[in-house]
């Protein structure tokens, strides 16, 4: 059995800035990882920003990284049950053991 049997490719789009009344794009950046994608087949809600609860369709795990994935990122999530699904992640965090996506 293996721990990280899927896989996600993240794109992360920085905002873009204005300098001296020109407008610069933001760059952007791509990210692939091994993961664990499980169903959230309990319905499980967590608090956005706001505190409103959002849905949410799948626990991400992944070794752990240092890479701050944020919010409204571009994915594209590769799984051995689920087949290929795309979307915006919801929330990451990046723990002591791990790190963990809810998309």
């Amino acid at each position: 059995m293996e721990q990280y049997p899927d896989s996600i490719a993240i794109t992360v789009h920085a905002s873009a800035s204005l300098s001296s009344g020109v407008w610069t794009a933001g760059a952007t950046a791509g990210y692939t990882f091994d993961c664990r994608a499980e169903v959230n087949g309990t319905g499980r809600k967590i608090p956005g920003d706001d505190g409103v609860l959002i849905d949410y369709v799948f626990d991400v795990y992944m070794p752990q990284t240092t890479t701050i994935i944020p919010r409204d990122s571009d994915y594209v999530l590769t799984s051995l049950l689920n087949g290929i699904v795309e979307g915006k992640v919801k929330r990451s965090s990046n723990g002591q053991l791990n790190s963990r996506l809810w998309l």
